[in-house]
This record gives C-alpha cells, sequence and structure tokens, in this order.
C-alpha cells in the first residue's frame, strides 16, 4: 500500500530511477566486503539489494525489477569497459616488453586471456544495448546509428537520439 500512496508524489520514471539508485547502493555496500566480486557474487547482491528495497514496501515490484534490470545492464556495460582496459593494457609497448623477455607461459596466458575477453565481450555486447524508454544511471550513450553522444547526470529514461531519431544506444561511460 505505501508504493500505492507515494505514486502520486513521484512520477513512475522517477521512482524507479529512485529505486535505481537505492539497488544500486545496496549493491555497494553489501559488495564492499567481498575481494573477489564475481558474477554469482554480483547476482546474490543484485538479488539482497531488490528484495530489501521489496520488504521496504516503498517501492512496486515492477519498479523494484526494472530498476534491477537496469543496474545489471549497467553493471554489464562497467564489466565491458573494464575488459577494454585489460585489453588496452596487454596492447600496451610496457606489457608487450615483458612478453618479449622469455616469458612464453605469460604470452599463451595473453592469448588465452584476449581469446576470452574477445568471447565476453561479443556475449555482453549482445546483452548491454541500451533502447529508448529504458531506465539507466548517470552516463554518457552514444547513438549506434551516428554516434552522437548524450550525457545524463542522475538516473532516467533514455530518449531518442536528438540528431538521426534512432533508438538504440550503447554506453560510452
Amino acid at each position: 500500500m505505501a508504493a500505492e500512496t507515494h505514486q502520486s508524489d513521484e512520477t513512475k520514471d522517477e521512482r524507479i530511477a529512485n529505486a535505481y539508485d537505492r539497488i544500486l547502493e545496496n549493491v555497494r555496500n553489501i559488495l564492499s566486503t567481498t575481494s573477489n566480486i564475481t558474477k554469482n557474487e554480483f547476482d546474490r547482491a543484485l538479488k539482497q539489494a531488490g528484495t530489501s528495497l521489496d520488504e521496504a514496501s516503498k517501492y512496486s515490484r515492477e519498479e523494484i525489477d526494472k530498476a534491477r534490470k537496469a543496474v545489471r545492464k549497467d553493471w554489464q556495460a562497467f564489466m565491458k569497459t573494464a575488459n577494454q582496459q585489460k585489453e588496452d593494457f596487454l596492447q600496451s609497448e610496457q606489457f608487450q616488453k615483458i612478453a618479449d623477455t622469455g616469458l612464453g607461459m605469460l604470452g599463451k596466458m595473453t592469448k588465452a586471456v584476449k581469446n576470452w575477453a574477445e568471447f565476453i565481450d561479443d556475449k555482453i555486447d549482445e546483452q548491454i544495448t541500451y533502447h529508448t524508454g529504458e531506465v539507466a544511471g548517470a552516463g554518457t550513450f552514444e547513438c549506434v546509428e551516428c554516434d552522437k553522444t548524450m550525457t545524463f547526470k542522475k538516473s532516467g529514461r533514455i530518449p531518442p537520439c536528438s540528431s538521426c531519431k534512432n533508438t538504440t544506444f550503447r554506453r560510452v561511460l
């Protein structure tokens, strides 16, 4: 009932954006004591954060599910960026000097990590496109058609591209 009476004070989009912020804060708090954050650890924290919000009865199940889905998508975008930074390091001159010193095993591991990163990158790309109307956290998004960027300072719904009216974007953080 609390979710229904509170509905009149905020728009549905604002409620989802606020739920997103609360879930993200809860996930960060839960994971702050975890030394090795795996996908399973993240999934557990996300579920726990959503459950805590649900038990508080401030948000509807639909609002929590949409916010949780948006947090997951942003986490996937973050992981893609982290993998790209790893790939950039692996291609750097500094790393190449280390590999060239005769550490054959390191070279094999580099190739394996690169192959893994490419595989994961392809899988994540399939899952982390953003569409007009979806709620996303603050950040910069790029239109997949014309490459125009738009930056959001807070969580909210994604509008169509102001340049070409396309409705599909990727996060560029």
